[in-house]
Formats: C-alpha cells, sequence, structure tokens
C-alpha cells in the first residue's frame, strides 16, 4: 500500500487537505503523478475510490524527511504538490486490515481538521475550531482559512461504497457543540446518501450510544486500548463494506 497528499501551509501552519491510501496489485508501485491521474475527473474518481475514512486530523510526514521533527523546521519545499507520504501511525491500521478487500482501488482519508498537530486537543485550539464552526456558513471571517481547514460538511459528499468513521472519542457537546454539530452533519449526510457505514466502539457503550455520541474509536487517540481497538478495525473488515465492531 502507498500513502499520497498533498501539505499546504498558511501562517507557520501546516495542512494536509487531501490524501489518499493506494492499495498496490501484486509487486506494483505507482508514482504520486499515477495515482493524481487515477482521480483527475469525477468519474475517474467514481470508478477507483472504493471508500472513505473520517478521521480527527492528520499526522503525518512526507517520505524522505524526519517524523520526530516540525516539517517547517526541515528543508520541505513540496507545499501544494502532490506527494508520496509514509505509511506509519493509523494509516498502517488501515492497511492491515483494508488490503485483502481493496487491492487496485484507492481509500480517500478525510479530515474533520486539515491542521497537522499531534496535539490537537488542546483546549484553546478546540475553542479556536469551535468558534470558527459557528462562523463557518456566514460572511464572518474565521481564525483558520475555511477552505484548508475545515470541511463544507452540509455538500460533502463522500466517494465509494462505504465511510469508516474513526475519528476518536474526544467530541464534547457541552464544551464545543459546534464541532459536535459539524461531525453530526458529515455521519448524517453519510448515511441519507445510502453508504454502508462502520466504526469501531467499546462494547460496554453499546453501538446506539457510540452513534449518539459520535464517538468512533481511533487506537492513536486510545494508547491504552491501542492493540485492542486496531484488531477491532481488522475485525470490521472481515466482511466487505465493513461493518461496526466493538473492543472490551
Amino acid at each position: 500500500m502507498q500513502y499520497f497528499g498533498e501539505i499546504q501551509t498558511k501562517y507557520e501552519e501546516v495542512f494536509l487537505t487531501q490524501s489518499y491510501m493506494y492499495f498496490n496489485e501484486e509487486g506494483q508501485e505507482i508514482s504520486s503523478k499515477e495515482l493524481k491521474d487515477m482521480i483527475k475527473t469525477t468519474k475517474d474518481r467514481k470508478k477507483n475510490i472504493i471508500g472513505t475514512v473520517f478521521i480527527y486530523n492528520p499526522v503525518v510526514t512526507p517520505i524522505g524527511f524526519d517524523s520526530n521533527k516540525e516539517l517547517l523546521k526541515q528543508n520541505f519545499e513540496d507545499f501544494d504538490k502532490f506527494i508520496e507520504l509514509k505509511c506509519e501511525n493509523y494509516i498502517t491500521v488501515f492497511k492491515q486490515a483494508m488490503n485483502e478487500h481493496c487491492k487496485g482501488k484507492i481509500v480517500e482519508i478525510k479530515n474533520l481538521f486539515n491542521l497537522i498537530e499531534a496535539h490537537i486537543d488542546a483546549s484553546n485550539l478546540l475553542s479556536k475550531f469551535n468558534e470558527d464552526l459557528e462562523k463557518y456558513n456566514s460572511s464572518q471571517n474565521t481564525e483558520f482559512d475555511r477552505d484548508i481547514m475545515y470541511l463544507d460538511a452540509q455538500n460533502f459528499i463522500p466517494l465509494g461504497k462505504f465511510v469508516y468513521f474513526c475519528w476518536g472519542d474526544k467530541l464534547n457537546v457541552k464544551e464545543f457543540p459546534n464541532i459536535v454539530e459539524y461531525a453530526k452533519t458529515i455521519y448524517e449526510n453519510s448515511l441519507k446518501l445510502g453508504k454502508k457505514v462502520a466504526f469501531v466502539y467499546k462494547k460496554e457503550k453499546t453501538i446506539d450510544e457510540s452513534v449518539k455520541y459520535l464517538q468512533f474509536s481511533n487506537p492513536m487517540q486510545n494508547i491504552k486500548s491501542k492493540n485492542s481497538i486496531s484488531f477491532a478495525i481488522k475485525k470490521s473488515f472481515d466482511e466487505f463494506p465493513p461493518v461496526p465492531a466493538f473492543y472490551e
């Protein structure tokens, strides 16, 4: 499997504005240009994209660069270009889970927030996101660029047979109601569009409760249960399209 995407920068922040996993055929390797050609038109995208994964925010590194250092402090110059990214962290989990059913196809990865930041759950950042999302559909200025940072949740149409939600358990309706409403719109629109929806949930929470609170576990957010959640993601993809799976 190879992972590709486009990184942009603005105001000393770095964003992953699009990214795709390509599940290679046996012995196959493709270039970033070849992947880009596979998603060039709407027709191409419908033909080649088999599903969509939603995560909270990206933590990624281009091939050839240090994952333990900030990208802006390295000599990275390929902003706004389609490039190959490292397959690590949560990407490795998806690779292992999806490889059997997705050969020769693309899975698009979408983010609630496109900011590349390992510690995104700081209250000051979430407060900014929450305020921005309240203003998103108005003419008011937002702290982060609308187009670079967020999805147009009302109009976003995920491609492929399934939408796999894996944005974790961070959503808090009392503190950040606009973030929750944003996520809820994405989830409900996926159902309305007839997509097969799947995710991992904690057994004691039940499926209904996980959906109610939009809490869909991610192994990178829960280090204590990382292995259990990763295994449950693989279990989801024992069937295709995937189905919800629990961990204990």
